[in-house]
């Protein structure tokens, strides 16, 4: 089984790479190495599960799968969080991987900017 892994920092894809372990076996893998970049006085540390049909629900053919996010860098806004660097973690389903990640790098690029808009108008 191979997993894809994804690092994204400010909404740009920094690195993408597959891995021939379980899923799970990955995000505790990545877990580890996050711990030797995390900043516990500025951030908190996240690990969030998603479902791919949540994100980009054309993707799904047949059976939804899981999508973790592990932010390490992150802005509360309110009761909801701006992801500024994070991995992404997930089944290698060949290009519907690259798509769902390129879809959270896209989304958080938009976050950041609309989270500065609002940070300008205070």
């Amino acid at each position: 089984m191979s997993t894809v892994v994804a690092h994204i920092e400010f909404g740009e894809l920094k690195m993408k790479r597959v891995v021939e372990a379980p899923v799970e076996e990955t995000v505790r893998s990545i877990l580890f190495e996050v711990l030797a970049i995390w900043d516990p006085a500025k951030s908190d540390l996240v690990v969030t599960r998603e479902k791919l049909s949540n994100i980009k629900p054309e993707l799904v053919k047949q059976k939804d799968i899981d999508i973790y996010v592990i932010s390490y860098d992150i802005e509360w806004r309110e009761d909801s969080v701006v992801d500024r660097r994070f991995f992404v973690v997930m089944k290698n389903i060949d290009e519907a991987s690259a798509e769902a990640i390129e879809e959270l790098a896209t989304l958080s690029r938009e976050e950041l900017l609309e989270f500065k808009k609002e940070v300008k108008t205070l």
